[in-house]
């Protein structure tokens, strides 16, 4: 089997890895934001155009790791610059986005408010906070032992 980086380091083209399924949950305490941003004309990015609702919740279904730096770049930069203050469960609502983000690619925080996907994970991280709440992101293998340190 050929990972995303063997793929890239070899020149083999992405097209021929089977890139994964990935659903990014936004919580209902981020509707509005989503939705203005997902209304917007022209398009700010088409991840927004894969906003579906799915109950409470906004689901983007996507393939593309450029869609996955669009969703935490957005939630990053929510959390280092607000535009408004944000509340309690706005806060914890974009650091959810984070993590989720950061179980599927490893994201790279650029400058002090932007991140970047660099590659897909091999496997999707088990459930755990990788971002604190002021938008910082922790140390991913640090975090793994303590999270996965427990016995099954």
């Amino acid at each position: 089997m050929i990972f995303i980086q063997e793929a890239f380091n070899y020149g083999i083209p992405m097209a021929a890895k089977v890139r994964p399924l990935v659903n990014i949950c936004i919580p209902p305490a981020l509707r509005e934001d989503a939705e203005a941003i997902a209304s917007q004309e022209p398009l700010v990015h088409p991840a927004w155009a894969k906003l579906e609702q799915r109950g409470k919740h906004f689901v983007i279904r996507t393939r593309d790791l450029e869609d996955i730096t669009e969703v935490s770049d957005w939630a990053r930069a929510a959390l280092v610059e607000p535009i408004a203050p944000l509340s309690k469960r706005q806060r914890q609502a974009y650091q959810s986005i984070l993590d989720r983000t950061i179980r599927y690619a490893d994201i790279v925080p650029i400058g002090s408010c932007h991140c970047l996907a660099m590659a897909w994970r091999e496997r999707p991280l088990r459930r755990g906070t990788f971002a604190r709440g002021d938008g910082s992101i922790k140390d991913i293998p640090k975090a793994i032992r303590k999270s996965y340190s427990v016995p099954h």
